[in-house]
């Protein structure tokens, strides 16, 4: 069967997460969140094609994914799913370093998703499109929603929010490959531990982010790699407002009042760092 389609596009932006607290383990082994996860401006790009047969290919950024491509995984499960056989090329357009906390897995799979969805006239609604992303990772039910979202559960519970002020951010990705398996064991939250999440308004402002939001998973990565807890002191020094840890790294990320401000910081990390500076995407 063929398919002629024009040619398209979908952005896999990336996200940072605002706030991250670790709730507590659960009893199948993962572990319940407090996210607020905020998509920016920048990240990979998925171009589709009509081909006589499935193809994918990968441009930009060279990295071994070790056979493990989360967009064949997305194909294959709407496939699976939804009976469909769409005969396509599937380009990934590459610009995200893997394993930097910032989702850029986790988008392109959202973004596959997305694309499939559109060129077999939708027949996943919402809902459907939710549960195949989070069979897929834990992160891809957000990157199928965007804008800013309060997450729990294992961050597939998500609660939309506005945000009260206007940020540029700043990130700052080391060639350092935190492993989210490692962080998570370094933290030892107890079984029994129930901690209570943070209670705020829908409209987010900068008060709140300045006073309460922090991410709990600096203490373990600062300590395995200190040259990533470095990063954030030198983002506050060169005047960010608020700077964090992404998820669990490698990403360091500073937020400021001005494309100015962030601008002078990003010559200080430059030459050291792959740097990135990007607004939010609503």
């Amino acid at each position: 069967m063929s398919m002629t389609f024009k040619p398209f596009s979908i952005p896999a932006h990336t996200k940072v997460n605002l706030s991250l607290r670790v709730i507590r383990k659960r009893e199948d082994g993962y572990h319940e969140l407090d996210t607020i996860f905020q998509e920016l401006d920048w990240g990979d790009v998925l171009h589709f094609e009509p081909s006589t047969k499935f193809e994918f290919e990968m441009t930009g950024l060279s990295f071994d994914d070790g056979g493990n491509n989360i967009c064949l995984a997305a194909v294959e499960s709407f496939f699976g799913k939804t009976g469909a056989k769409i005969p396509l090329k599937i380009t990934l357009e590459k610009v995200v370093p893997p394993g930097s906390g910032i989702g850029g897995g986790s988008a392109d799979g959202a973004a596959v998703l997305k694309g499939l969805n559109r060129l077999a006239k939708k027949p996943l609604n919402q809902k459907e499109l939710l549960a195949l992303g989070l069979s897929l990772g834990a992160d891809v039910p957000f990157f199928l929603k965007g804008g800013l979202q309060h997450g729990t559960g294992v961050g597939e519970k998500l609660e939309a929010l506005e945000l009260g002020f206007n940020p540029v951010f700043l990130l700052v990705i080391p060639p350092i490959h935190v492993s989210t398996k490692q962080a998570f064991e370094a933290l030892k939250i107890p079984l029994t531990a129930h901690r209570k999440p943070i209670t705020f308004g829908r409209l987010l402002d900068k008060a709140t982010l300045v006073r309460f939001f922090e991410n709990e998973f600096e203490s373990v990565v600062f300590h395995i790699h200190p040259e990533i807890g470095t990063l954030k002191k030198e983002l506050l020094n060169h005047g960010a407002y608020f700077a964090s840890l992404s998820g669990s790294g490698s990403t360091v990320y500073g937020i400021f009042d001005s494309l100015g401000n962030a601008q002078a910081a990003e010559s200080f990390f430059i030459n050291r760092y792959h740097t990135q500076i990007t607004h939010t995407h609503s």
